[in-house]
């Protein structure tokens, strides 16, 4: 079958909404005009690309400049050992060496063993064994393919997240022959998680990182409210749909608009359903709000996979969780964040 159409979207999923000074940010394909306040005498920001996506540091406070920088050097240390996408990296070696233990740092036995507990708290739908299906699409590699049903069924054989076992006397890993590992669902939201503790040991007065649209915060505004970030419209992804306030928290959104290509007039998006192999269809865009970047990682894909109810069902479940979640048809918003939540 030949390709009409392909394309694809490195959406900012989510992006800053606040008030003061404005800049010019480039979202995806679009120049966004983000309202941003002016920097003080002690704020540091900087962008760099990172983990395939624009990551934008910004630290208020003494030492900012220093803390920037080492936040970036700490992240683009961390995606040298959990991108399977980087030759010599720690995923990549458990991959080249799958049937065998291989011993890792610390650090990626962490995220591994953190990718298996989510795969048990939400049923199975989020599986970081399921690399050879997105490879099979293309979403690897952007050599974008529609397989048939007896291919999908082939790699689907390989997609199993209790089958990959995990040694922590030893520090050390084995996957199943033919099972590619894929920690891209949380080790985002992880490393993330790293730079913003790093700033929190440092005491700093408040700061944002934005990773591609995932985001975390630490403090508040200089006019000590909320920060206020905007949630793209799924329909629109141009436009901001809803408008939500983050106090010490994170958010992560993952939609069908993110990341797809074009075939006979049917879009093929990257968030797969590891049941199927096929992309996900019951939702448009989920929205998680957390006390980490980690877990709101994995559960904004785990829920647009689980669909509407299903994915209702697991967020009402958990505590310190917040959701947006859209169908074509439907929105639902948990009710700690309708309370707050702007359109």
């Amino acid at each position: 079958m030949s390709a009409n159409g392909v394309r694809k979207r490195h959406s900012l999923v989510v992006f800053l909404v606040l008030l003061g000074l404005g800049l010019a940010t480039f979202l995806g394909y679009y120049f966004i005009y983000v309202p941003y306040f002016e920097a003080e005498p002690t704020s540091t920001q900087r962008t760099m690309i990172l983990m395939d996506t624009v990551v934008d540091v910004r630290v208020d406070g003494g030492d900012s400049e220093e803390l920037v920088e080492r936040v970036f050097t700490v992240m683009d240390d961390l995606e040298g050992l959990l991108s399977r996408f980087i030759s010599d990296s720690e995923i990549s070696e458990i991959n080249r060496r799958a049937g065998q233990w291989v011993k890792v740092s610390p650090i990626t036995l962490e995220v591994i063993e953190l990718g298996l507990k989510m795969g048990d708290l939400t049923g199975g739908v989020f599986d970081i064994t399921i690399g050879a299906v997105l490879d099979l699409w293309g979403f690897g590699s952007s050599q974008y393919y529609v397989p048939s049903d007896e291919e999908i069924a082939t790699v689907l054989a390989s997609v199993d997240y209790t089958k990959v076992e995990v040694d922590k006397a030893q520090g050390q890993v084995r996957i199943p022959l033919g099972t590619v590992l894929d920690v891209g669902g949380i080790a985002k939201g992880y490393i993330i998680d790293i730079g913003t503790n790093i700033l929190r040991e440092a005491d700093v007065e408040r700061s944002i990182i934005n990773a591609g649209g995932d985001i975390s915060a630490i403090g508040r505004r200089p006019d000590n409210l909320p920060w206020r970030v905007g949630v793209q419209n799924p329909e629109n992804p141009a436009e901001i749909r809803w408008i939500l306030p983050l106090d010490d928290e994170s958010v992560v959104t993952s939609g069908d608009y993110q990341r797809y290509f074009t075939v006979d007039d049917v879009r093929y998006h990257h968030i797969i359903d590891p049941r199927t192999g096929f992309p996900a269809r019951q939702l448009t865009s989920v929205t998680i709000v957390g006390e980490n970047s980690a877990t709101c990682d994995a559960l904004s894909t785990a829920v647009f996979v689980l669909g509407l109810e299903e994915g209702r069902t697991l967020v009402e479940k958990l505590p310190d969780v917040e959701a947006i979640i859209v169908s074509s048809t439907d929105t639902w918003i948990s009710p700690g964040l309708a309370q707050v939540v702007t359109q």
